[in-house]
This record gives structure tokens, C-alpha cells and sequence, in this order.
């Protein structure tokens, strides 16, 4: 693995699994509000109930962004691992972000280059242990195209707007010079 390559995981894991605020209160006000109804509604509603809540919502919370994060960068993996196996010659793998008011998430596509050549595949996430994985490679041109790219506020991402196969595909990828130049080189049609 290149030295480009392990900065593109290191920095995406990073990514993946920092600590949002945002989202750690978005699931803990849902989770207090929903089992406050309930309760209210069972009329078993008192002081040590709302403290065991919200002590139980506190480690839901934590234990879901920690687990989401853990199953991102372990399909990250399996991804470029499954990637390479189906394609020995693959030059870089660039994981596809989703960036939302909640952070960072890793979407079921990826940018590879081999070559000069530039490439989205997208993955089928297998159900179970027993199915394979599948995907499908789209190369840059008619059923691809990127059609706006900028920096994200933060500087850590470059945002792009795309087609993909007809439809309109936002996402994001870590924002590493080399890589947003080789992008960009192949989006000018340079080679």
C-alpha cells in the first residue's frame, strides 16, 4: 500500500469515527423524548425513572456512534479489499463520503484510479456472512461525471456534485491535495 493510499484511510478513518456533539444529542433527545412519552403515557413516571433514561439514553448515545463508526471502518476495508481482489492494478482507492448536519458517513461507493483512469464503483452490501460481495465499476465519462467540486467549510473534505448514471450524486472525500489534483486532472480531461 502506497503511502498515499494510507493517508487517504488514515485520514477518512479519522474522520469516520470523530465525535460529534450534533449527533450525540440528536439520538439522546430523541431517545429521552420517545421513552418520556411512554412512560408519561404508562403513567409509571417519576425521578428515578427519568434518571435511569437519561443514564440509559447517555449510553445508547455513546455505544451507537462508537458501533456505527466501528461497522464503517471495517466495510471500508472489506470494500478495498474485495476491490483489489477483483482488480490487482487499482493505483489508489479514494472511500466516498456523506457529510450531514451529523458528521461524516461512509457511503457504499468509492473513487479508484488505475492509470490515468478514473472509476466509481459501487458496492452491494452483502445481507449475511454467506453472500458475496458484488459491485459494479462505472468509469468517468457518459454514466459518470462531476460536475461541481469545492472545499467543505472545514477544510477536511472536498465536496463534489456528480451524475451517476442519471441521477444527481453529492458526496465527499477527504480533502488530500494529491488526490484532489488528480481528480480534478482527470475531470479536464488531462491525462
Amino acid at each position: 500500500m502506497s503511502t498515499l493510499q494510507t493517508q487517504v484511510f488514515d485520514q477518512s478513518k479519522r474522520l469516520i469515527k470523530s465525535f460529534s456533539i450534533v449527533r450525540f444529542l440528536f439520538y439522546f433527545v430523541i431517545t429521552v423524548s420517545f421513552t418520556l412519552v411512554i412512560f408519561k403515557l404508562a403513567n409509571i413516571l417519576d425521578w428515578v425513572t427519568l434518571v435511569i433514561v437519561i443514564g440509559l439514553a447517555i449510553v445508547y448515545s455513546s455505544l451507537r456512534d462508537l458501533f456505527i463508526a466501528r461497522f464503517s471502518i471495517k466495510l471500508m476495508e472489506q470494500f478495498y479489499a474485495y476491490l483489489i481482489a477483483k482488480d490487482p492494478e487499482i493505483d489508489l482507492y479514494i472511500p466516498v463520503l456523506e457529510k450531514n448536519f451529523q458528521g461524516y458517513f461512509l457511503k457504499k461507493t468509492a473513487i479508484y484510479f488505475k492509470g490515468n483512469e478514473m472509476y466509481m464503483e459501487a458496492f452491494n452490501q452483502p445481507r449475511g456472512r454467506k453472500d458475496t460481495q458484488q459491485s459494479i465499476s462505472i468509469d468517468y465519462g457518459k454514466d459518470f461525471s462531476i460536475s461541481l467540486s469545492y472545499a467543505d467549510k472545514n477544510k477536511k473534505t472536498q465536496l463534489f456534485q456528480s451524475i451517476l448514471m442519471g441521477t444527481q450524486y453529492r458526496f465527499a472525500i477527504i480533502n488530500i491535495p494529491e488526490v484532489i489534483q488528480k481528480i480534478n486532472r482527470r475531470i479536464k480531461g488531462e491525462k
